[in-house]
Order: C-alpha cells, then sequence, then structure tokens
C-alpha cells in the first residue's frame, strides 16, 4: 500500500455510524475507476457485479458464491455517477437496513486517492463493515498493482479488531 491512511475512522451522526477511508493506489484515476466499476475488473478483487451503473440503475455484488439473490448479496440504485470521478450508490444487505456508499476517486501525482464513505449503518454493522471494507481496500490493492488477491477472511481476520464503534 502506498500512502495515505490504511486504517479507515469509524464516526457517528445523525443518521448512524460512518466509515471512512481515504487510499492511495500506484496507477491512474482512470484505471482506478475502472477497477471499482467494470464487472470485469470488480469480480477480481471484491466479487461479481451485475447491473447497470448508470443514474437510475440497480446492481447486485454477489460478495460469497456467483449465486443470485443470496444472503451474501449486496443490492441497491446508482443515485450519482461521474466517472472517472466519482459514484454514489444505495447499498442494502439482507438483513439490514438501507446505507449509502459514495466512492471518490481523485489524481494524485503518479498516484490516485480513493475514498470510500459508507454512511447510515447500525451500530451492531458498522464494526464489521469498518474490517470488511478494509480488507475490501486490501484487495483492491492486490489488484491494481497486479499481484495475487489474497484472501478476504485472512485480511478482515488481521483488522477486525482495530475497528470500535465511536
Amino acid at each position: 500500500m502506498t500512502g495515505t491512511d490504511l486504517h479507515g475512522l469509524l464516526t457517528r451522526d445523525a443518521d448512524g455510524v460512518r466509515v471512512v477511508f481515504r487510499r492511495s493506489y500506484p496507477t491512474t484515476a482512470e484505471d482506478l475507476w475502472a477497477a471499482v466499476t467494470e464487472p470485469e475488473r470488480v469480480r477480481r478483487w471484491l466479487g461479481p457485479l451485475y447491473g447497470d451503473l448508470r443514474v437510475g440503475g440497480r446492481y447486485e455484488l454477489r460478495m460469497g458464491d456467483d449465486v443470485a439473490d443470496s444472503d451474501q448479496n449486496a443490492r441497491g440504485e446508482v443515485l450519482e455517477c461521474e466517472p472517472p470521478h466519482r459514484l454514489v450508490v444505495t447499498w442494502v444487505f439482507p438483513s439490514e437496513r438501507e446505507t449509502r456508499v459514495e466512492v471518490r476517486v481523485r489524481p494524485d501525482g503518479a498516484l490516485s486517492v480513493l475514498e470510500l464513505v459508507h454512511t447510515g449503518l447500525a451500530d451492531e454493522a458498522a464494526r464489521g463493515y469498518g474490517g470488511g471494507w478494509h480488507a475490501c481496500l486490501d484487495q483492491l490493492d492486490d489488484h491494481v498493482a497486479g499481484r495475487a488477491i489474497r484472501p478476504w477472511d485472512v485480511l478482515y481476520a488481521a483488522v477486525q479488531d482495530a475497528y470500535p464503534l465511536p
């Protein structure tokens, strides 16, 4: 990992708990955008992505097995999409309330910075999302750098306790 804060920050606001990450990656903003929005690339580090990432479109991210309507799939609607800089989606995971995920990408010299903000989390979900997004962004780093993708469960286990509730 290159630069910025490796660990995310959990804070509380009126809508619940907010998880924020800012990470630098050794690639262009366009390549980083492609890595987080193109289904064939997202599949390599996060999971199979189906749907339409245009405003008003719907998506399904299969984070477990590649099975439709699984209890390990996130679903939602695209609220904003400004390639190659900003994507805002609703995030609905089974048995959780609807939340919002925003991803911003910007160039920073020879690097690019990704900011991920997940808002509206319930207390019981927030710690898991802190460690979970941490592990996913580590996998994104592996993908962008051309390394073998490390297993999510191993990465998650190593950082889960680093995310106490605010």
